[in-house]
């Protein structure tokens, strides 16, 4: 159901700048570890495996409650789970900043991974539920724009923050701390969606050639696999940025401390209006996979040439080029085909089984990066790898948007026959 404001006009963009604000909060505080973690190492003397930890602690706990979140959000409601979960991330980057020891800060970001695993499978269950199905790519890039932002400017005021007097601890007290009032906004302007079976479909099990969402033909399992391989595989080069890029270039590249937090801010900013101009594009075509199929094989060019780049233009001109058609960019159609394909009353299960796969990634990289960086001495082999998995991921969602449009024609020609 749509909801409606006081004066009977839809309010489903104020609900979608809700959420998208939201994202920002949430990966704001993804990303003020990455700009801190150098600070956060030399305040314990903390190895590069012990950091890795660090970060992929906070991943590992949101990929280990995805699936349990997606079954609670279509059994309780998707907002009175994403409250749930928002408050306790709130409250756990807000203690991160008061943490003694390493132990305690680590437990700190599981609890926030904890938190966070709610929100992807229940905001998107929401926003197809309240947003026109003309505006759906456009709702769900307008809101993953927020994340976007939140890297951008989680970097820079991370960094500006932490060069204080209090140090690494005030990032994580302030954004806390607005995390946690902002509960309020979400409660306030984000419905409850009740999901409704249509006439058609009453009586229909989800499997049923007769189910409107479902067709027996999709193969739907193979289609949830495919999508979500596309999706870790994808991820992997974004998180790898997103947690190790800072440091890298502060330590790898010889950059100051403020130029290692500054220069990774190109690749968020340029992604926020890219991200909301592909999902313009794909409603306006009415092709979800022109955008994806575009954006992919660039992104993964950038990618792999960043090792390489011998000045600071050059690896600017990357990232921003990254930022144009990289992971954000192509969420949108990834998540509009997890959506058509998945009966409405279990949207929320099926959006976490598609979300496992990439938040997967999110644990994996970070430790892997740490690693292979502690073994070969540099971070370049990471960066190849994240590049082929980019291209690894063409190649799995053209077989699922072939498989898709199969089972859509097939249902087709049955109907009409």
């Amino acid at each position: 159901m749509e909801p409606k404001s006081s004066n009977g006009t839809s309010s489903w963009t104020r609900s979608v700048l809700v959420l998208s604000v939201g994202w920002f909060l949430l990966y704001a505080a993804r990303t003020i570890l990455s700009v801190t973690l150098k600070d956060i190492a030399d305040y314990w003397m903390l190895s590069e495996s012990v950091l890795g930890l660090i970060s992929s602690s906070f991943f590992l706990a949101y990929t280990i409650l995805q699936i349990p979140t997606g079954f609670l959000a279509d059994k309780f409601g998707s907002k009175k789970v994403l409250l749930v979960g928002f408050s306790l991330q709130s409250v756990a980057v807000l203690l991160s900043g008061f943490a003694a020891t390493p132990q305690q800060f680590l437990l700190g970001r599981v609890f926030s991974g904890a938190g966070q695993a709610t929100y992807f499978a229940c905001q998107f269950a929401i926003i197809s539920n309240i947003v026109p199905e003309e505006r759906k790519a456009l709702g769900n890039s307008a809101s993953v724009a927020g994340s976007a932002l939140g890297t951008g400017l989680g970097m820079i005021f991370g960094r500006l923050l932490s060069n204080t007097s209090i140090g690494w601890r005030l990032p994580f007290i302030i954004l806390g701390s607005i995390s946690v009032i902002f509960i309020l906004a979400i409660k306030k302007y984000v419905p409850e969606p009740k999901f409704q079976m249509s006439p058609a479909n009453q009586g229909v099990t989800v499997n049923s050639p007769e189910s409107r969402n479902v067709p027996s033909r999709y193969k739907p399992a193979m289609l949830l696999t495919l999508f979500s391989v596309t999706h870790f595989l994808s991820m992997y080069g974004f998180y790898l940025m997103l947690t190790w890029l800072p440091y890298y270039l502060e330590i790898t590249q010889g950059f100051s401390p403020a130029l290692s937090a500054s220069i990774p801010v190109v690749m968020p900013f340029v992604m926020a209006p890219a991200t909301i101009l592909g999902g313009y594009i794909s409603d306006k075509t009415g092709s979800k996979s022109s955008v994806v199929n575009v954006c992919l094989p660039i992104s993964a060019i950038a990618t792999l040439a960043i090792p390489k780049a011998n000045s600071t233009l050059t690896l600017i001109l990357l990232l921003a080029l990254y930022g144009a058609t990289g992971k954000l960019v192509i969420d949108p159609g990834l998540i509009s085909y997890v959506t058509e394909s998945s009966p409405p009353e279990s949207r929320g299960t099926m959006l976490a089984l598609f979300n496992f796969a990439g938040a997967l990634a999110m644990a994996v990289a970070p430790a892997v990066t740490g690693y292979i960086a502690e073994a070969k001495g540099n971070f370049d082999l990471s960066f190849f790898m994240a590049g082929a998995f980019s291209l690894l991921a063409l190649a799995s969602f053209t077989a699922a948007v072939r498989m898709f449009e199969k089972g859509v024609g097939e249902l087709s020609d049955s109907t009409e026959n």
